[in-house]
């Protein structure tokens, strides 16, 4: 029996989809990482006066964002946190050298996987992250591979 020009359509779709997915998820991953790594290793500790929150931004799947409206050396900026701030204190960000508007909650003994953590709003996330990213990392390659060989496969398949 002929498969259907569009579910032939729809397994092209859907392969191009999870191929195009690998490479994306590692640019997340990356990102992501190196991100935290740069504020640990070379982020300089600062206070912050949290004067207001600005506005929140919620969706379905990403969670919130909460944009404060923060004093840093005598300088008003806007920051988007994935946690909480309490308004009318101070609390310890860390600026890069080069970067000193871009900032992230944390100190000079913050570890690594905190400033990952606060970056994607709990602990539970970030270690879900890191696990999905060594399965990823792991497994991926190999269902990369038995993909491409198998696309013809997939793409005269009846389901």
């Amino acid at each position: 029996m002929a498969i259907s020009r569009w579910k032939k359509f729809k397994n092209v779709f859907l392969y191009c989809l999870i191929l195009a997915g690998f490479p994306l998820l590692a640019w997340v991953a990356y990102s992501y990482t190196t991100e935290a790594y740069q504020y640990w290793k070379y982020g300089i500790e600062k206070p912050a006066k949290v004067v207001a929150l600005d506005r929140t931004s919620s969706s379905s799947r990403g969670g919130t964002s909460y944009y404060y409206q923060l004093e840093i050396d005598g300088k008003p900026v806007v920051e988007r946190f994935r946690v909480r701030l309490p308004v009318g204190k101070t609390v310890s960000v860390l600026a890069l050298p080069d970067e000193p508007d871009n900032v992230v909650l944390g100190t000079k003994e913050s570890t690594w996987f905190e400033l990952y953590s606060y970056s994607l709003g709990s602990s539970f996330m970030g270690a879900a992250t890191l696990v999905m990213f060594a399965f990823m990392l792991v497994w991926g390659p190999n269902a990369f591979v038995l993909m491409i060989r198998n696309r013809h496969a997939i793409f005269d398949s009846e389901e």
